[in-house]
């Protein structure tokens, strides 16, 4: 076997995103808020299984992280998805195991039954045989950010303009519905920033937590929000295998808690910081690997 060798800069580089890793981590895993309302709730087949067999297996959103190009990284659980995966089996009693899908093998993995549930963002239409919670998980704000001499100047502009965004985002169809946007999917937010700075696309849409904790960042001067308020048309559901009402309710009653005890603000909150370092280092020379 051969030994690849790293310039000083790739080293620097690596130990960087390293040390960063270690810190997103700890944001994704350092809280788990109370959820003994949720455990008198009665659980139908999907969950009871789960608790039977002794692990909830949940699918999420995966993707690599940026990396130095003498380096990268292999896809991992996207870590907005795993906190609230998380919560959910802390809420039932018992550990969790998570399987990275992508887009195209998410709905198959939870048909054959390799998966119990999926937390995986917006789906990009409904399918048979597969049922969703009521509620929604992503509750945030939108914004949408242009380059500040570009071609899009006024929210009105946007109309067939490209908008970068990340697999999963309500806010592809918030721009499609509301302005005549063209979305382009791209694997996560941050391969959407990537590809937005680019300039792959005409403007980025994106939580508005994030864009705006970039927009203080020098780096980010040279573009300007452009159209606010946004709210995603279809919800972030929880899905499951149709036929099972009780485990959807039960669900359901925990997306509602979650909203209302501050786990879904939480968990955005920790996303926004996960994604603003993740952004910020690919102006360090890293790369987002597809």
């Amino acid at each position: 076997m051969t030994e690849r060798r790293l310039s000083k800069r790739g080293l620097a580089l690596a130990s960087t995103a390293l040390v960063l890793a270690v810190a997103l981590a700890g944001i994704g895993a350092a809280w788990v808020f109370a959820t003994s309302s949720l455990s008198g709730l009665p659980k139908g087949p999907v969950l009871a299984r789960a608790i039977e067999r002794g692990k909830l297996v949940v699918g999420v959103r995966r993707y690599p992280r940026p990396a130095p190009p003498e380096a990268p990284t292999p896809p991992e659980p996207d870590g907005f998805d795993a906190a609230l995966a998380r919560q959910l089996a802390a809420a039932l009693g018992v550990p969790l195991e998570l399987v990275g899908l992508d887009p195209g093998a998410q709905e198959t993995a939870l048909r054959e039954g390799r998966v119990d549930l999926l937390m995986a963002g917006v789906p990009a239409q409904s399918a048979p045989g597969i049922a969703a919670a009521p509620g929604s998980y992503d509750i945030g704000r939108g914004l949408v950010v242009a380059l500040r001499r570009g071609k899009v100047q006024e929210a009105s502009a946007l109309r067939g303009a490209s908008v970068c965004v990340g697999e999963g985002s309500g806010y592809a169809g918030a721009v499609s519905q509301r302005y005549g946007a063209q979305p382009r999917s791209y694997p996560s937010s941050v391969h959407a920033a990537s590809a937005f700075m680019a300039g792959e696309c005409a403007a980025l849409a994106e939580d508005a937590e994030v864009l705006e904790r970039l927009m203080r960042n020098e780096e980010w001067r040279f573009y300007k929000p452009l159209a606010s308020d946004l709210r995603p048309p279809s919800e972030a559901a929880v899905r499951l295998p149709e036929g099972d009402a009780v485990s959807r309710d039960y669900l359901a009653a925990a997306l509602r808690q979650w909203r209302a005890d501050g786990t879904l603000d939480k968990a955005r909150g920790a996303r926004a910081g996960n994604l603003q370092l993740e952004i910020t280092l690919l102006k360090d020379g890293f790369v987002c690997h597809s």
